[in-house]
């Protein structure tokens, strides 16, 4: 298949593209203020007219919906961690922009925070559990830089009744910066139902856990 072949990209993962570029870019800009105000007028025009449109409220029935905050192909802001499971667990692989920056060309600890408990939530789904955190406690080890390749894994510890213990780390080029405890409790059916919307339930009931 020749590339003019190819299928295009769903709109939304596009659009989502572009404006996690944007944001890229607009943290870093230097263009001068007529620039800025011209921008901000053709962003202004796109959004009156985005928003024109009825909204679609989306069910994220998984941590691999299009529009996860932290892996969805079309989310704005989602940073693009994408994993793949592993013996216990999860582990991916992300690099992450300017729009990110919380010390200098450092990524900011409350994005990592963020990272662990995506991963940890998707350790716990391919696992057979339907879980959310109850704590999370993140230790920070060294730097973690912008722009280079981050490996980030979670797994399950144990499990003591409801609850579920799982771990996680952030490494670049071998080296652990950042690692992560957090505790997440298993939803019952009738958790299921009062957080999702009526008739918006995901198919089926919780998944029953892999060891049970």
């Amino acid at each position: 298949m020749t590339s003019e072949q190819a299928a295009a990209p769903d709109p939304h993962d596009r659009l989502g593209a572009a404006v996690r570029a944007l944001s890229d870019v607009v943290v870093r800009s230097g263009a001068g203020l007529d620039d800025l105000a011209a921008a901000a007028a053709a962003i202004e025009g796109v959004t009156g007219q985005l928003a024109r449109a009825r909204p679609s409220s989306r069910v994220h029935d998984s941590p691999y919906h299009p529009m996860s905050l932290v892996g969805g192909t079309a989310h704005p802001v989602a940073p693009q961690l994408h994993t793949t499971p592993t013996e216990d667990g999860v582990a991916g692989t992300v690099a992450l922009g300017p729009a990110y920056e919380g010390g200098p060309g450092l990524a900011h600890g409350g994005v990592l925070s963020l990272l662990f408990d995506h991963a940890m939530g998707q350790a716990l789904f391919t696992a057979g559990y339907s879980a959310m955190t109850v704590s999370l406690e993140v230790r920070y080890r060294a730097p973690t830089p912008l722009e280079t390749p981050l490996a980030v894994s979670a797994r399950l510890d144990r499990v003591d009744g409801r609850k579920l213990f799982v771990a996680g780390q952030i490494a670049v080029g071998g080296r652990v910066t950042a690692e992560a405890q957090g505790v997440f409790v298993q939803l019952t059916e009738a958790n299921v139902a009062q957080i999702f919307p009526p008739n918006r339930v995901p198919d089926g009931p919780p998944p029953a856990p892999l060891n049970s």
